[in-house]
């Protein structure tokens, strides 16, 4: 999770209505700072953490995504979603 990613997934877990359900980035390090932190803030282990992207999307229960790619994969992530 680069710099982006890491304070709209801040901003996210401030929010009363979305719940963060997974993670996913293809570098592990992050992949699993991700999750540390929603693990921590919820206080549990629940999060999901995900190298694919299509992995998050095939799930039934994910009703939004937010995308923090760099420039070039934005359309591809978007319209997959």
């Amino acid at each position: 999770m680069g710099t982006q990613n890491r304070g709209l997934l801040r901003n996210f877990l401030g929010q009363d209505a979305p719940r963060v359900l997974a993670v996913c980035d293809v570098d592990s390090t992050r992949r699993t700072d991700a999750k540390k932190t929603v693990d921590d803030f919820y206080k549990n282990s629940d999060c999901a953490a995900y190298n694919d992207f299509r992995e998050i999307i095939s799930r039934k229960d994910i009703d939004a995504v937010c995308i923090a790619t760099p420039d070039h994969w934005h359309a591809i992530t978007t319209l997959a979603a």
